[in-house]
């Protein structure tokens, strides 16, 4: 036994746990002016200001705006009609118009460096019916459209969704079943800038 004043050592103290930082979470940033490389299925549509260049022709560099007609002008080629394309699909148009008169094998480069305003309008038996903007590049589907909608009101009918799509001059009407895309049985129909969605009313 240890004689009195004999001091006792101490436990070890037990080492400290060390310090976990999270790592910072890179900011989501919505809205910018040029699209991301891996976004070319992006759907060009009337308003976008583009940029197209080919590679080694810096004179045919140019920025333009899609016009009403859904067309651009562009040098050389002139007159072409991008608007309903892809980004990569718009590339390979203007690749094969090149290369069919003036360039052997051009490489040609597009991307969008200012959006057009991209809204949609939702009405009928929706909690808030109205118009509603897609920010950027962003993408939805009907089912997603009808959620920023606040979703269906007590008496409407999910079986029967119209779908108003404007083509240039014309205006084509597609019907959707919301509630078989719901259920998995059908695939959601993409929104797409300017269309109007309508959602009917059930009778019982």
């Amino acid at each position: 036994a240890a004689s009195a004043g004999t001091p006792i050592p101490s436990a070890p103290a037990a080492a400290a746990a060390p310090m976990v930082v999270p790592a910072p979470v890179a900011p989501v940033i919505r809205g910018t002016s040029t699209l991301a490389s891996g976004e070319s299925d992006y759907v060009l549509v009337v308003g976008d200001v583009i940029e197209t260049n080919v590679f080694r022709e810096p004179d045919l560099t140019t920025q333009a705006t899609i016009a009403r007609d859904g067309t651009v002008q562009l040098p050389l080629i002139r007159e072409v009609k991008l608007a309903g394309l892809t980004i990569r699909d718009a590339r390979e148009q203007l690749r094969g118009l090149y290369d069919k008169k003036f360039l052997v094998d051009p490489q040609v480069f597009l991307s969008v460096i200012k959006f057009a305003e991209r809204k949609f309008t939702i009405m009928g038996q929706v909690a808030r019916p109205g118009s509603y903007e897609l920010q950027g590049g962003e993408r939805i589907d009907l089912l997603e459209a009808i959620g920023l909608a606040g979703g269906f009101t007590r008496i409407a009918n999910r079986g029967r969704v119209i779908i108003q799509r404007r083509d240039g001059e014309s205006v084509t009407a597609i019907k959707a079943n919301a509630k078989r895309m719901a259920d998995g049985r059908e695939v959601p129909i993409e929104v797409q800038p300017g269309d109007v969605i309508t959602v009917s009313e059930s009778w019982f």
